[in-house]
């Protein structure tokens, strides 16, 4: 099995881009979520057993993250 995930990643310094940043501040106010690195989706996705990660910054707003179990 697999799990493809897009949304809209941050850089691993946590400093851009700016529009991620933007969604993360809008869902840390709105609903306490936060937008995450490509390393912080992989620690999730290992602790839940998935393997062979991929990820693929698209250059527009969403990105794209394939992991298989």
């Amino acid at each position: 099995g697999g799990i493809l995930v897009i949304e809209s990643l941050l850089d691993e310094d946590r400093r851009g881009p700016l529009l991620t940043q933007l969604y993360s501040l809008n869902m840390l106010v709105q609903t306490e979520g936060q937008e995450r690195t490509p390393s912080h989706y992989h620690a999730l996705l290992s602790s839940a057993g998935f393997r062979d990660f991929q990820f693929k910054k698209t250059g527009v707003i969403y990105d794209a993250i394939l992991a298989r179990k």
